[in-house]
């Protein structure tokens, strides 16, 4: 014992002992373990050489712990108690009970259609010590993803590299907004009367490209853009003061016209529409607190597209 030495990969000799002290027998020992008695005998073998005491003896029919083994196994037994005890505590997720802080990015459209039902599936299922923060989308998110300082990410995303995983959410279609009283307002929106007015462009970096200018370009025609902004949400609020229209998402159009007294109109061209998703790193995919996450913002994204049209 004075050169003990108890290697890594030697602790597993630990659970053969720990059996063999609580079941009194080798063969009862390897039925507990779903192992043969010959590997629970090699197993003490090994454990009897590294720790140069015999740990137990047969004696009457049974396996007797000598005094090392009998001044081990509360200490085995409670270590042992402990690791399967953090292990099951790692393998789920009760949300009424769990403390947790989930690290989300979101832009405009996504927040919107999904963060105000998520927060109301949170508090309604969750205790206190749940929460979330929300960051805007921006450089970094795989290297954020990867490192675990963010949880998850709500957009648009195109191919990603197989570490990461893509769950779609919700479709989305763009239509034109415009300001109660509008002249458009009045009448069927033809391409014509569109192009008579300016326009907001919504582009994260202030840009003026968009699908809405590639779609005019291939038929030859182009629209006045008076002001480009990076967020569909200050672009509603010009809307609502102005002349100018807005190409927004449905959703969001439809979450917001109420307030700002907007108008819905058919884009007088053709859009592609797009997919709203969630993306997560690979890491965390096998998470119970993650795939909570995951599944609620589905749900309530699931909920949410189909009532808000």
């Amino acid at each position: 014992m004075n050169n003990l030495h108890i290697d890594v990969r030697d602790l597993n000799l630990f659970v053969f002992l720990d059996a063999v002290l609580t079941e009194g027998s080798n063969r009862a020992a390897a039925a507990r373990l779903g192992v043969s008695q010959s590997a629970v005998s090699h197993a003490l073998a090994r454990l009897r050489h590294r720790l140069g005491d015999p740990l137990v003896i047969p004696s009457g029919g049974r396996m007797v712990p000598t005094p090392l083994a009998e001044s081990l196994a509360p200490v085995l037994r409670a270590a042992l108690e402990q690791l399967r005890g953090a292990l099951h505590g790692a393998r789920k997720f009760d949300p009424a009970t769990a403390r947790r802080t989930f690290w989300l990015s979101s832009a405009d459209l996504a927040g919107m259609v999904v963060l105000p039902p998520l927060m109301q599936e949170l508090t309604r299922v969750a205790a206190s010590g749940v929460s979330v923060r929300v960051r805007g989308p921006g450089e970094g998110l795989e290297d954020a993803l990867e490192r675990g300082s963010l949880d998850l990410a709500l957009g648009i995303f195109g191919n990603m590299p197989s570490a990461f995983r893509v769950q779609a959410l919700f479709q989305e279609r763009f239509v034109c907004l415009a300001r109660e009283g509008h002249p458009v307002t009045k009448g069927r929106l033809t391409l014509g009367r569109y192009l008579e007015h300016g326009h907001i462009s919504v582009a994260p970096m202030g840009g003026t490209g968009s699908l809405a200018d590639e779609a005019l370009a291939r038929l030859g025609k182009s629209r006045q853009v008076m002001v480009a902004v990076p967020h569909f949400f200050l672009a509603v609020f010009m809307v609502a003061r102005t002349d100018l229209l807005l190409l927004a998402p449905e959703r969001m159009a439809l979450l917001l016209a109420p307030a700002f007294r907007l108008k819905l109109l058919s884009p007088p061209l053709e859009l592609a529409g797009f997919t709203v998703s969630q993306l997560w790193h690979e890491r965390m995919q096998h998470d119970p607190a993650h795939a909570w996450l995951r599944k609620a913002v589905a749900d309530v994204s699931q909920r949410s597209a189909s009532t808000e049209r």
